[in-house]
């Protein structure tokens, strides 16, 4: 990763992170929101995605990463109150054309076994889009997948970029690294990342999304 020089936890994430406060104009695009589906489960999802304390913004991602783990992208959605506006999906794509810097030097040496990647927008309650992409890097062994691990969290390394972001019909987008997660299981190393589409979504959120997605079985 190349893009901010501020140090990482073990999960790739930034160890100073951003909150936000629940206003009323807030409040009143959640109830907006949940006018579309189930009232009830819609105002429920749309509040805890709302509130920023910390217990209930913990409990929140902890609900949506399982949902996630399970393979029940929708399920997550809800559960931040947001919902999908479109993904794309691509495979076997090559991990030494996908990538610069180290990280690239790094699969030139180390080839990778397979790369997939999710692209996807969500919105939440107010009409902000999110724009994220999550890789799914497998490498031969474990021991190569906790060096890439170690590389893609470090500050100046490069990056796995995504491709194809045009598909999402906002434009170009440009990964900046703000927003970042990363996990590796054995083989597997994954990478999520999310970037503001449209609007202005909370800083806050964008890092939770990134967050959840991570857990998301490969394709």
């Amino acid at each position: 990763m190349s893009y901010k020089n501020q140090p990482r936890d073990s999960s790739g994430r930034w160890t100073k992170g951003a909150g936000g406060v629940l206003t009323a104009g807030l409040l009143a695009g959640v109830v907006a929101f949940a006018s579309s589906g189930d009232v009830v489960s819609s105002v429920g999802a749309g509040l805890d995605a709302a509130t920023d304390s910390g217990g209930a913004t913990e409990a929140r991602t902890a609900r949506a990463r399982q949902s996630a783990k399970d393979g029940d992208e929708a399920e997550a959605w809800r559960r931040l109150g947001l919902k999908e506006l479109k993904k794309d999906l691509r495979h076997r794509l090559r991990c030494a054309v996908q990538s610069f810097g180290q990280v690239q030097q790094f699969f030139v040496t180390h080839p990778c076994d397979d790369l997939e990647q999710q692209l996807f927008a969500v919105s939440d309650a107010g009409g902000n889009v999110i724009v994220g992409t999550v890789m799914w890097v497998r490498m031969p062994s474990g021991a190569s997948a906790d060096q890439l691990k170690r590389l893609e969290d470090t500050y100046g390394s490069g990056d796995v970029t995504p491709f194809g972001t045009e598909v999402l019909g906002l434009g170009g987008i440009k990964f900046t690294g703000h927003h970042y997660h990363s996990r590796s299981d054995g083989s597997l190393v994954v990478i999520a990342e999310t970037e503001p589409g449209r609007g202005r979504p909370n800083d806050a959120l964008l890092e939770e999304v990134a967050e959840v997605v991570d857990v998301l079985p490969p394709l």
